[in-house]
């Protein structure tokens, strides 16, 4: 992009361009938003009398620019009362609801917001901003999938809006979309924007889907030096630092994302997955609780966020009580938009069950592929998976894939009348295209892991389709599981982990599976890893690991804090530490407030 032949303004003055919107929500965002709509061309009524007033009123031209003065000036709130005036002279007007809603949306009134951009819509159904808006305040009010269906009609409507198509990225990425669905529209945002920050962006989010973290780090480092003030470049360069372990730079980087956005509170959580607070960091605790008191009003997903980062540093703190009295209050309001079925998800395991038997296994015994390179490590979330794959993809021989969503994604998409059958139908294309994912992670390693934990749903239809692949099953105590789960926000959609009560459930549901799946696959398929074992004697409990994947040992593997490969966990700080216990029978610090959790507790 070349440099500008006049001063820049400052990111809270008006634009330039005319459009009464700031300078940094206009020409300066358009690479990550579309300027906010503005009024159609001309007067939207007779000039100089706004529809139903008096002679003498102001004219919809001169509300308008006072309120876009007003709004301009970061008096958002005051612009509002002559937005409104504006719509109340012109209620048919797709274009007057849609600047009153976005005035609503910028003071985090989400809710009149999406009752303004719905009415403009239905005036006008193919304004693609109105769409994009609507997927913004959706977003905020914590309904990702009616967000995703608002930026895809957007799309469909703009094929270039180029902001939309971001947006749809990151969402599919975060809400359990297919990956390959979320790098399109990276790369359609990437195509349609290529010069501008929010191309370069996507570009980055396409390299890091890819698993190239270096050209990643590269593409953000030279968008940077084309937009050093842009906050979103900052924020993404840190991730992929602390991915790959580079703490300090990473929070340096998140330091000056912070710096340049203080209001942006999910970069608050990430900075604290990539560090443990100390005593010397209690201003910043500080700092983020008065934010929760002054943004009352915030969207549910950054209020959330921000909650969870202030009892993660509680907890880093040893401030056990403060810590469970905020991850109460996030996940109250992380159950707002939860959706889990116990009687649903028991079903669902009956169906596995009833499907995935040992007869299916026997008739299915020559249709699988005779790969051996798949590792499989499943279990509970915050099982001690990343662990394991830290020290098994240390060796020489292993690639780690990390967290594939292959399996989950392949195996819902099954037919449900008849799950054995339309598996069997399918094997041969699962084994096909998931060896093809396995060459991209991949293609001269002797092993390739894929640590889902949730893959323990799918041990069934694996088994069929790669019977020489491995299983190793992570186990913690229960209510260490449990307590984590609930302390814990993940990067992606677990509806059940917001109530102790469905926890509890669901974790019951994960044992009986289990147990069948232990009874079909023949003995010693699976490889048993509880974790109190594995860190009190990591030199035994690795020579096994290493052991059941049939290859060699390598001392590398006693060493998988110094792994290389990018982590992309809810415990990244602690994956980079060496091997360490203190979190065995963290649940007795909350044994106080752990209520229901506590029903995990092993029989005497």
């Amino acid at each position: 992009m070349a440099p500008p032949t006049s001063p820049r303004p400052g990111r809270n003055d008006p634009c330039p361009c005319g459009s009464g919107r700031k300078y940094k929500h206009c020409c300066e965002a358009a690479a990550r938003a579309p300027p906010a709509p503005r009024l159609a061309a001309g007067p939207l009524t007779r000039p100089g009398v706004a529809r139903g007033s008096q002679p003498g009123a102001p004219s919809t031209a001169a509300l308008f620019q006072t309120a876009t003065r007003l709004a301009a000036s970061g008096r958002t709130a005051e612009a509002i009362a002559f937005f409104e005036q504006i719509v109340s002279a012109n209620p048919g007007h797709a274009v007057a609801h849609c600047n009153l809603a976005v005035a609503y949306l910028e003071v985090g009134r989400l809710k009149p917001a999406v009752t303004g951009l719905r009415h403009a819509i239905a005036l006008k159904p193919t304004y693609a901003e109105a769409h994009f808006h609507l997927g913004q305040a959706l977003e905020q009010l914590g309904q990702p999938s009616e967000a995703i269906a608002a930026y895809g009609r957007a799309v469909d409507i703009k094929p270039r809006m180029a902001s939309a198509h971001q947006r749809l990225g990151d969402l599919l990425r975060l809400h359990g979309g297919d990956p390959a669905d979320s790098v399109r529209a990276y790369r359609r945002a990437a195509a349609t924007a290529s010069d501008t920050t929010l191309g370069r962006l996507s570009r980055a989010r396409v390299h890091i889907a890819e698993g190239e973290p270096d050209q990643a780090e590269a593409c953000l480092r030279r968008a940077i030096a084309h937009d050093p003030s842009d906050g979103a470049l900052h924020w993404l360069l840190a991730t992929v630092l602390g991915e790959g372990g580079r703490f300090e730079e990473a929070e340096a980087s998140f330091r000056r994302t912070i710096e340049l956005e203080p209001d942006r509170v999910e970069v608050y959580r990430d900075f604290l997955l990539a560090k443990k607070l100390q005593p010397s960091d209690q201003p910043l605790l500080t700092d983020l609780a008065d934010r929760v008191e002054r943004d009352a009003a915030r969207g549910i997903p950054p209020r959330m966020e921000l909650l969870f980062a202030i009892a993660k540093g509680h907890d880093d703190l040893g401030e056990y009580e403060s810590a469970m009295r905020v991850f109460e209050e996030g996940n109250v309001i992380r159950r707002r938009t939860a959706t889990f079925n116990r009687e649903e998800q028991a079903r669902w395991v009956d169906n596995l069950v009833a499907a995935f038997t040992a007869e299916l296994s026997h008739r299915a015994a020559d249709l699988g592929a005779s790969d051996v390179r798949p590792v499989f490590i499943v279990g509970m979330p915050r099982s001690g998976t990343t662990l394991v794959e830290q020290i098994i993809s240390n060796h020489r021989h292993v690639a780690g894939g990390g967290e594939l969503s292959f399996w989950p994604s392949r195996g819902r998409a099954l037919g449900r009348a008849d799950l054995a059958g339309s598996a069997l139908s399918d094997l041969a294309a699962l084994a096909r295209d998931f060896r093809a994912e396995m060459d991209r992670i991949s293609p001269v390693a002797a092993r390739v892991t894929d640590k889902n934990p949730y893959n323990f749903e799918w041990i069934g239809l694996i088994s069929l389709a790669f019977p020489h692949g491995r299983f190793i099953h992570c186990s913690r105590h229960p209510v260490d599981t449990a307590l984590s789960i609930y302390t814990t926000l993940f990067g992606t959609r677990a509806d059940y982990a917001c109530n102790r009560g469905d926890i509890v459930f669901y974790y019951r549901q994960y044992q009986r599976l289990m147990e069948h799946w232990r009874a079909v696959l023949p003995p010693g398929a699976i490889f048993e890893a509880p974790y109190e074992a594995i860190v009190s004697d990591p030199d035994t409990w690795s020579r096994a690991l290493i052991d059941f994947c049939g290859l060699e040992w390598d001392d590398a593997c006693l060493r998988p804090e110094a792994n290389t490969r990018v982590v992309r966990t809810a415990s990244l700080w602690q994956a980079r530490q060496p091997v360490y216990t203190a979190s065995v029978e963290r649940w007795r610090r909350y044994e106080p407030w752990l209520g229901e959790l506590l029903d995990l507790l092993p029989e005497a």
